[in-house]
């Protein structure tokens, strides 16, 4: 008995997953995102949920630009994050902790296919991959070599990564957030957090786009700790939309004020005259900042080491 039941949980997964990338479409949660929020907000949605560029306005776009928080508009890691290791946390105690991995890989793999294989989602599969195959084999997960082989896969599928400007930006983000000068968790964290990540991807922004956002660090503070929740939204209430029309709606208007608010602080933020600036880097400038940066966090990390 013991048997089937193990057979029947196997067969679930993989028909759970075949439902969804089958019949479950992406413009069909777009639509119904767009039926119960105001355009505006909508557009927000589908963008930082599923990935859908088309329905920005252009002076929206510049906003966010000006503002230092482009990347919201889009997937980014974060999402995927979010969607693989919130469903494999949430129903390892209910099939077991490798029946939860392979389903979350299953359905990570649709959610990527829906929003588009762009490089900070894809860095971000294949790190969650990592981790978690490194634990159904019961191995110890080393995130420095996790990283090397992320880039190493990357650039065996295709070496003009090297030519994109989001390459660099997902890697040097991510490695910034890693190794954070801040660990302790205190009121100013994540103004701190946003202000250091932007210290380390600001070359990189003046090297491919020659512009700088000035107001980034306080925007990132401001409003990156709702786009977890907007996401978690955003996939219940369009899912839900499809089956239950009127769940779907009350959840979508839930995420409203969120989505309104995000929009305020872009649009205010961004108004200002100083808001933003065209700043040139040279490679010798590139390199000084970042051993400035290095010999930052040397020395921050040996003067509490030495507390």
């Amino acid at each position: 008995m013991e048997k089937w039941k193990k057979y029947l949980i196997w067969l679930g997964i993989f028909l759970v997953v075949i439902f969804i990338y089958k019949f479950i479409d992406k413009q069909d949660l777009i639509r119904v995102i767009f039926k119960n929020l105001p355009p505006r907000e909508a557009s927000l949605m589908a963008g930082m949920v599923f990935g859908d560029k088309n329905n920005f306005d252009k002076n929206t776009i510049l906003n966010f630009q000006v503002s230092g928080v482009i990347h919201i508009m889009v997937v980014s890691g974060t999402n995927i994050v979010l969607v693989f290791r919130g469903l494999v946390e949430r129903i390892a105690s209910w099939i077991g902790r490798k029946r939860a991995i392979i389903l979350g890989f299953g359905v990570t793999l649709v959610y990527i296919n829906w929003v588009g294989w762009e490089i900070p989602a894809v860095r971000a599969f294949l790190l969650m991959s990592i981790f978690y195959w490194a634990q159904l084999l019961g191995r110890k997960f080393s995130l420095f070599r996790a990283i090397m082989l992320i880039i190493l896969i990357m650039v065996l599928a295709d070496y003009r990564v090297f030519l994109s400007g989001s390459f660099y930006l997902s890697f040097v983000a991510f490695g910034a957030v890693v190794i954070n000068l801040n660990k302790e968790r205190r009121w100013w964290s994540d103004l701190w957090n946003s202000f250091w990540v932007s210290l380390w991807i600001l070359p990189i922004l003046v090297l491919f786009f020659g512009k700088i956002s000035l107001v980034a660090p306080l925007t990132n503070a401001l409003i990156l700790f709702l786009v977890e929740i907007i996401t978690i939204l955003g996939v219940l209430g369009s899912l839900m939309g499809l089956v239950i029309p009127i769940l779907g709606k009350i959840v979508l208007w839930i995420s409203y004020p969120l989505l309104k608010y995000i929009l305020l602080i872009v649009d205010g933020l961004s108004s200002f005259k100083f808001a933003s600036m065209e700043i040139k880097f040279n490679w010798i400038f590139l390199v000084g900042w970042y051993l400035v940066l290095i010999c930052l966090f040397i020395k921050k990390s040996s003067l509490r080491n030495f507390l």
